[in-house]
């Protein structure tokens, strides 16, 4: 029977079109008729609908993808959605093609079909049923959390006036954050659309940090949405040119008050289009894989899921009954989802004032920038102290007055005392109705704004008077004075480093932190003092921790919490608490043997674990990987070879994207793993120096190797062969370094397993 195709590709490009045309040609005699787009008869008709028609009505869509193009992930998206199977193709007769595609991270769980010339491209494609690729990886409407959102890279204006009024509108969402997670997957995006009532999808200028990226992405998850039946808010700030497919469907912006009208009433059909009973999927198998729901690698996207599988750890018994503390971990270490948890459990006491801060953004930085360049550091660090304590009680006070609000209907005397307050500390609306990160930036505009209009001798007189010191001790009355409805309050402040420079952590950074850490415990002091019980924990990052007690002559002043995992058995825990939590009780040992069969001397998700640099993101990533491919290929039990492509796709992201980790607080090339490519798993000192030399990081070859093992990149092999990382003794760094031989002739260095696919020479 003759099969039907529509065949898409980027205009523009001779090389692409001439083997398109060849290909259409060659296959029309073997029955298989590919459509291109430009055979469409598109007078008359609008071209976007007459594409959506053709895929619909085809049999595959075959895309070329060697230029990726927002017009093509679009149709690809759409196909895969209306559940036509895929064909994706590249032409590696054009420099670069693969790294092209690569770069744009959506295609490392689908793959594609590679072709030097029409001829080739037609032989592949003669066997589409052996090269397609078919999503049958949906998932279940998450009523919980109905809203999906596209984050950006940099967090523009634009950008957090949309997060801005998804907050005041209380939908509750997901987001995918590049800024967290590098690159988003086909199966992590078909996931998070299919599972949605409403997506926002921000469409950024040409001139934006990752916008050519970011456009991709938004082109793909568009054609998802609309094959799903679902109407994105795809908003541009402005009125540049976008892609012809959904041209039609862009809502134009042109200032603030128009964005968040936009984002409210589309938030507000959301909670509309999160009543209506979801389609079924009538291509989705069923077998015991297809009901496994591992959730979100973020516990910022599953704010309603987590405590069904939340692995109450001793770390986490120890930050609930903290009366302050710093919780570190490595990146995607879960220091999330404590935060996360701790706000939910103490939160059950209506008596305790949960005041959660995490702000999307901000510009401490520049604030830093213009405080150091017209004042000495004395009056910098005074400046910071007074600039955080305004701050934390401001946001105390709001959270109290939220809390209170409800309980005034009925109360005169409890509303004169709240119109009071909002009237003393000018809590207008836009103050009430903001969240934490906007009037972040409003304290850090007003300080910049401050700087410019005073001499340089007087603006600690005129800036903490002003503005900080004058203010302190009456907005601390005023929380005192909402004492009566409140046994305490626990303060969380996590993301404090989303704002810092992308390149690198500076001193005066770190000082910031260290000046909240101290203020906090001064602000418990003097709460605790006047019968108020205040307790608080902030979130860092271990690296940035690491700098933090840099500077600090007595390493033992903080009271910290590690949430960092190096058990094996923990972390096996946690994906089985996972797999368990969304199947039926009845089958959890079937579907248990079908997630992870025995695999060589060990099982499958021991494999993973091993490559996983034993941080829960990454394994969760690394499962969700191996699982689609499983189900996607229409597998029973996940094979062996699903969890090798799932390793091989997850070493090439940790290879092409781990390095943006090591650069966000060192200031190393992001690129940094890539002078590992093709070298042995095992080097001595002596290969490491003729491997990093010239000094690509300027910290010097000594520094770079410490910063290699903190990060588990490298390992010693210590002295019975065995290669050991950092996790493999607890996080302490110390301790390894008792491990390497003293002699630099005998150290030898191993390369961590979860890179070396990633490394090899195809």
């Amino acid at each position: 029977m003759a099969v039907a195709g529509f065949f898409a590709y980027p205009d523009g490009h001779r090389t692409i079109k001439d083997a398109v045309v060849t290909a259409v040609e060659v296959l029309s005699d073997q029955e298989i008729v590919l459509k291109p787009w430009e055979a469409l008869p598109n007078i008359g008709f609008k071209i976007d609908d007459l594409i959506r028609d053709n895929i619909k009505s085809a049999d595959l869509l075959v895309a070329d993808i060697t230029y990726p193009n927002a017009n093509v992930l679009y149709e690809l998206g759409y196909a895969i959605a209306v559940g036509r199977p895929v064909v994706p193709t590249i032409c590696t007769a054009i420099e670069k093609s693969i790294e092209r595609v690569q770069r744009v991270g959506l295609f490392d769980t689908i793959g594609w079909a590679t072709y030097h010339n029409g001829a080739e491209l037609a032989e592949k494609l003669a066997q589409w049923n052996d090269v397609s690729w078919r999503s049958l990886y949906g998932r279940r409407p998450d009523h919980a959390q109905p809203l999906f959102i596209l984050d950006t890279l940099v967090k523009t204006d634009f950008r957090n006036h949309i997060f801005h009024a998804v907050e005041n509108s209380h939908v509750l969402r997901r987001k995918y954050d590049p800024a967290e997670i590098p690159r988003l997957t086909a199966a992590q995006a078909i996931a998070e659309v299919s599972s949605s009532a409403g997506v926002i999808v921000p469409i950024l200028d040409s001139e934006i940090v990752d916008s050519e990226r970011h456009n991709l992405r938004a082109g793909f998850i568009m054609g998802l949405a609309h094959g799903f039946g679902i109407e994105p808010l795809a908003i541009q700030y402005e009125n540049a040119p976008v892609p012809l497919d959904y041209r039609d469907f862009i809502t134009n912006s042109t200032f603030r008050r128009e964005t968040e009208s936009h984002v409210q009433t589309y938030c507000e059909n959301t909670l509309i289009w999160n009543q209506r009973a979801a389609a079924p999927q009538t291509y989705k198998p069923q077998n015991l894989l297809s009901d496994i729901d591992l959730g979100s690698t973020a516990a910022e996207n599953e704010s309603q899921q987590l405590s069904f599988y939340f692995i109450e750890t001793a770390e986490f018994a120890r930050a609930l009954r903290a009366e302050g503390a710093v919780v570190i971990g490595r990146k995607g270490s879960g220091k999330s989802a404590v935060f996360q948890q701790v706000a939910e459990t103490s939160g059950k006491n209506r008596r305790i004032c949960i005041v959660d801060l995490r702000p999307a953004s901000h510009n401490l930085s520049e604030m830093r920038e213009a405080l150091l360049s017209v004042v000495h550091a004395g009056i910098f660090e005074h400046t910071i102290a007074a600039f955080w304590q305004y701050i934390i009680y401001v946001e105390v006070l709001l959270k109290m007055r939220e809390v209170i609000l409800p309980r005034a209907r009925n109360d005169g005397a409890l509303q004169r005392r709240i119109m009071e307050i909002e009237e003393r500390f000018s809590l207008t609306d836009s103050v009430v109705s903001g969240d934490f990160t906007s009037r972040l930036e409003t304290a850090v505009r007003e300080v910049i704004k401050t700087l410019s209009t005073v001499a340089a001798t007087d603006v600690r007189s005129k800036l903490t008077n002003l503005i900080f010191e004058r203010p302190i001790p009456n907005l601390r009355d005023a929380v005192l004075s909402f004492a009566d409805f409140f046994d305490g309050v626990h303060l969380l402040i996590d993301d404090l480093d989303k704002g810092w420079p992308p390149r690198q952590v500076e001193t005066h950074d770190v000082a910031t932190v260290r000046h909240l850490v101290e203020v906090l415990n001064r602000i418990q002091r003097d709460l605790t003092r006047r019968k108020l019980d205040f307790r608080h924990l902030v979130f860092l990052r271990s690296d940035i921790y690491e700098r933090l007690v840099e500077q600090t002559s007595d390493r033992g002043k903080y009271n910290l919490i590690k949430v960092d995992w190096s058990d094996p058995e923990q972390l096996r825990h946690l994906i089985r608490q996972r797999v368990f939590s969304s199947t039926d009780a009845a089958s959890h040992e079937a579907v248990w043997r079908a997630f992870n069969p025995s695999m060589g001397g060990s099982d499958a998700l021991g494999v993973m674990i091993e490559s996983s640099l034993r941080r829960p993101r990454f394994l969760i990533d690394l499962c969700e990987r191996a699982l689609s491919f499983a189900v996607n290929r229409g597998h029973t039990t996940v094979s062996e070879s699903d969890v090798e492509e799932g390793l091989r796709q997850m070493s090439l992201y940790l290879v092409s994207d781990f390095g943006y980790e090591l650069r966000d607080v060192a200031g190393t090339p992001e690129d940094i793993f890539y002078l590992f490519i093709g070298q042995s798993d095992l080097l001595t000192e002596q290969e490491l120096r003729e491997l990093l030399s010239p000094d690509h990081l300027g910290i010097g070859f000594d520094e770079t190797i410490d910063l290699l093992l903190w990060y588990g990149f490298l390992g010693v092999v210590d002295a019975s062969g065995r290669p050991v990382y950092i996790y493999d003794r607890a996080y302490d760094f110390r301790r390894l370094e008792a491990e390497r031989p003293q002699k630099a002739d005998e150290a030898l260095y191993a390369v961590n397993p979860a890179f070396l696919r990633g490394l090899k020479r195809d």
